[in-house]
């Protein structure tokens, strides 16, 4: 396999992220394209641009024949019967609610059971969820074993005659497991229940054959498979979906209309109402035709290779401890380390150019069930390099060398308003002072986790749920109290450095200024002064903003309570 070849073809991977080459591990969340499906996306809009169907004109004529040639090559990538069992959807979720409302709502009773597994993602348990609260049909779950594996057991105890729908990934885009599907679609049609497939993770690292397996409906996203954001395949077995009513009406999903009734038009069109994203298919098709030219088998080990080193390397780091070892799995490494926050592991790796993602990764049940907030997930793809692991691995020993603070060395927790230092002595003026010197990130980032480091910590009592600031992706909670002048005053703890220090510079702003004041400060200007703005990512400018707002909210209270009289 030519490697250095294929990296090249993809050019996102040619760029610099903060000053070092980009080491892009975050593949089990969307892929990169190749430059021919970016081609494929353009050439559409510069030369092939029209609406597909009934179009009396050659350009149409062109775009649909692009279009339904996008769907033949589908139709082949899964072996598919038939053009007509492949249906366009916006991406995997969409396709499951087609399903959950299309098919189940109609045929679910009070009684029946759907089957899912606790390695689901959210857009394969909460349509579910809404149709069986539609229904009065009943969710059972599958649990996992320790080590990620589906339990085989229970799956063949809650499988029974009242099992109508079973739903289930191929594989596990927390902890990269691969379900044996094919025995578990087996066992599922000797008792008369429906299969879907959610093939989200699984198209990129395996080769899918529907009619193999024996699944009812199979569904996966384009971007997940190196095509562009906002296309997807629902495969359905062409008798079910004949059977199935539109989930959506509009155009292209009938065949005549009146105001007496309407027609709805033939496999696949009676699944696709409205102009679809012409484009997303084409470029979807394209990106098949580029995996389809290389050998998948080698791209399979090449995979394998850098799992394999990526355990190899990470297992020697102290503090590194791995989230699930399936028995099979794909190229998906979730991880913890002790010493560190995952928000914060994910914050100083990208320092280093390395995208990798932290949190629950859409999958909250599962983390409930192993007892953790969320982890840290490098997921590799076949253009990721043995030189991109060895410089993750790297970048990761040296933040666990780096150690971490605990409540030894923060302000004692009984301090929390009368000794703070982002109290009465250091004001906004001060954080402008140390910070706006500083001429690049990585220096700023060092002194905001310092001023974090000073913030008094809380005890486990003060961390109450009716404390907690919602919006976070990490823990954090706040509590305020008025003084004497009807300034308020404000404590706040996380469990993340990068909030921590974020919370610092919200608390060193708005402490002890009165409930007016806290309402008109320019939050934003203030950020913008300290250069900061740019390098807030939507989890920790979701998080600050929570922060800001849940402060905000205690200045409108304590006006409110000053106006009622007395």
């Amino acid at each position: 396999m030519d490697l250095k070849s294929i990296r090249k073809q993809f050019p996102a991977l040619q760029q610099q992220m903060n000053n070092q080459p980009l080491v892009y591990l975050d593949n089990a969340a969307t892929s990169q394209k190749p430059e021919t499906v970016i081609r494929a996306v353009e050439q559409f809009y510069r030369q092939q641009n029209a609406n597909v169907h009934r179009g009396a004109y050659q350009l149409s004529e062109q775009a649909t024949r692009a279009f339904e040639t996008a769907r033949t090559t589908v139709k082949d990538f899964i072996n598919a019967d038939s053009e007509q069992e492949i249906i366009w959807t916006r991406g995997t979720t969409e396709g499951i609610n087609l399903i959950a409302q299309s098919y189940a709502r109609p045929r679910l009773q009070p009684g029946d059971e759907i089957l899912l597994t606790e390695l689901e993602h959210h857009a394969n348990i909460v349509p579910w969820q809404i149709v069986a609260e539609q229904t009065g049909a009943q969710i059972r779950v599958v649990p996992i074993l320790e080590n990620g594996d589906l339990n085989l057991q229970r799956f063949g105890e809650l499988l029974n005659d009242n099992t109508r729908i079973l739903s289930l990934t191929h594989i596990s885009n927390a902890l990269g497991t691969i379900n044996p599907v094919a025995g578990l679609i087996r066992q599922a049609k000797e008792q008369g229940a429906i299969v879907v497939i959610d093939g989200a993770q699984a198209v990129s690292h395996l080769e899918i054959d529907v009619q193999r397996l024996g699944c009812d409906f199979y569904l996966f996203s384009g971007h997940k498979l190196f095509a562009p954001t906002g296309i997807g395949v629902l495969y359905g077995r062409k008798a079910l979906l004949e059977a199935m009513p539109p989930w959506q009406a509009g155009g292209e999903m009938i065949r005549k209309v009146s105001f007496s009734g309407t027609e709805y038009n033939d496999l696949p069109f009676k699944f696709e109402a409205g102009t679809p994203n012409i484009s997303g298919a084409l470029g979807l098709a394209e990106a098949i035709r580029f995996l389809n030219s290389l050998d998948r088998k080698a791209l399979a080990r090449h995979e394998r290779a850098l799992m394999s080193k990526a355990i190899e390397l990470c297992s020697a780091i102290p503090g590194f401890t791995r989230i699930g070892q399936p028995t099979a799995g794909a190229s998906i490494l979730s991880f913890q380390l002790t010493s560190h926050h995952q928000q914060d592991v994910g914050l100083m790796l990208d320092q280093q150019g390395i995208a990798v993602r932290t949190g629950h990764h859409c999958a909250m049940p599962l983390m409930e069930t192993l007892g953790l907030p969320g982890t840290i997930r490098a997921s590799f793809a076949f253009y990721n390099s043995i030189e991109d692991v060895e410089r993750f691995a790297a970048a990761l020993s040296v933040i666990a060398q780096g150690g971490s603070f605990s409540a030894a060395d923060t302000v004692p927790s009984q301090s929390v308003f009368d000794s703070s230092p982002f109290g009465r002595e250091i004001k906004d003026r001060d954080i402008l002072t140390q910070l706006t010197p500083l001429k690049n990130w990585n220096d700023r980032y060092r002194q905001i986790m310092l001023l974090g480091k000073r913030l008094p910590s809380f005890t486990a009592a003060m961390k109450a749920d009716t404390q907690r600031i919602n919006g976070c992706e990490s823990d954090a909670w706040l509590v305020a109290k008025g003084d004497d002048n009807g300034a308020l005053w404000f404590a706040a703890d996380s469990d993340a450095r990068v909030i921590r220090g974020l919370i610092a510079l919200v608390l060193a702003a708005l402490n002890g200024r009165q409930p007016q004041q806290i309402l008109d400060f320019d939050m934003d200007g203030y950020f913008e002064q300290l250069q900061l703005s740019r390098h807030l990512s939507p989890s920790r400018g979701n998080g600050l903003k929570a922060i800001i707002e849940t402060v905000r909210k205690s200045a409108s209270e304590a006006l409110r309570h000053a106006d009622q009289p007395r």
